[in-house]
């Protein structure tokens, strides 16, 4: 435990970052990135279990401003308080995923805190009952990186809150014409 509460897994502050066949679990955060616009971050095969403080301000994996990050084949899952992935890079591929609340006490599955360009395919996205948020998807609500677009295809995405859930959440400013 770290006294900023950021204490992480991996906690990357350099270039280009690759994470394959990684469990990161019980930490403060799971993966902590801060980058540059020029960085790529691949993580796939891994698992993200019970990670965060529980204050709502860490999370499975944070990954701050960077140019492209993917996320292939993980099983992200029961985050204390925060999100199961939070991004703030200009582009986002969320491939092929379990993103799952089940029965932890986490926010939403899935934060695209600045928009951007973001790919979201052929995950299963899905909200426990104890979520502390209606949002599952949120995208945008922290400002806009350039280029928003967003496609959301071939997902399957499960509500077990009991007093219903927003699926998507797109900040105002990006639909304006």
């Amino acid at each position: 435990k770290c006294d900023d509460r950021n204490g992480a897994g991996i906690r990357h502050e350099g270039t280009d970052l690759i994470v394959r066949n990684c469990c990161f679990r019980d930490n403060e955060e799971g993966i902590l990135t801060v980058g540059g616009a020029s960085n790529d971050i691949l993580i796939e095969y891994c698992e993200f279990d019970h990670n965060g403080y529980g204050n709502g301000q860490s999370h499975n994996m944070y990954i701050g401003p960077c140019g492209r990050f993917t996320l292939r084949y993980c099983y992200s899952h029961d985050t204390r308080e925060g999100h199961e992935v939070k991004s703030r890079a200009l582009k986002n591929y969320i491939l092929y995923n379990l993103l799952s609340s089940e029965n932890g006490t986490g926010s939403r599955e899935l934060q695209l805190a600045q928009g951007g360009t973001c790919y979201i395919i052929g995950n299963v996205i899905q909200q426990g009952p104890n979520s502390h948020n209606e949002e599952i998807i949120s995208y945008g609500g922290e400002g806009t990186n350039s280029n928003p677009y967003l496609y959301v295809v071939n997902n399957t995405i499960i509500n077990l809150r009991t007093n219903g859930a927003t699926f998507l959440q797109v900040n105002n400013s990006l639909t304006e014409a």
